[in-house]
């Protein structure tokens, strides 16, 4: 008997944001050993040393929901989270002393300030990983595919609960590794809510990181 294929659904887009908020993108001034396109959303490592892009769009205050698309990712440290101005990509892709929170995709390890405080598993092409940044309680928290925040089942960006530590005055930040065996053409694509979201927006958040 003849059995057709299983079709599995991608979860239903949530909302862009809305409210009149203008979404931030990546900065070209901002840009070390990588392009923008894609309406300075999508950044590209134009070579193997290390690099990356930045929104310059700095918080001290509020929580703010985003979401970024792995397009291909081949070194070891490859960075998506939030850093301060004065951390730099040497710093969040070689895991030094500096005001950053965030994943090493092909690793999976979470770190903040260098140190590893958890995992989320190694990333792949076409998984999201997920931001919420709540800048008034300093934490963050990140997700793979929708699963479970930060890698822990109690982790709860809506009330608080198992956040990583972060910083002040940051903004989304993707960083280009030099170690282990960087392609140029890797690349990630944020939304920072110009379009609709994949995955569920925790309560009390912004749909997205406004200009």
């Amino acid at each position: 008997m003849f059995c057709s294929p299983q079709i599995l659904a991608r979860p239903t887009p949530r909302p862009s944001a809305g409210g009149g908020l203008t979404p931030t993108t990546f900065d070209g001034a901002s840009l070390s050993n990588a392009t923008l396109s894609n309406g300075n959303l999508t950044a590209t490592r134009s070579n193997t040393s290390t690099g990356g892009a930045q929104s310059i769009a700095y918080k001290s205050a509020g929580r703010f929901y985003f979401e970024v698309t792995i397009g291909a990712s081949n070194a070891n440290t490859d960075f998506i989270g939030i850093m301060a101005s004065s951390a730099g990509y040497f710093a969040i892709t070689n895991g030094t002393t500096g005001s950053y929170s965030g994943y090493w995709v092909k690793n999976g390890t979470l770190l903040t300030n260098g140190g590893s405080v958890g995992s989320l598993g190694a990333g792949a092409a076409s998984d999201v990983i997920s931001g919420a940044c709540d800048i008034d309680n300093l934490r963050l928290w990140l997700r793979r595919n929708g699963g479970n925040w930060n890698g822990s089942g109690t982790a709860n960006p809506a009330t608080n609960t198992g956040g990583i530590v972060t910083f002040a005055n940051v903004a989304p930040v993707l960083g280009f590794s030099g170690i282990g065996s960087p392609v140029a053409g890797d690349n990630f694509t944020a939304n920072f809510g110009a379009s609709a979201f994949i995955y569920a927006i925790p309560s009390g958040f912004t749909a997205g990181w406004s200009a």
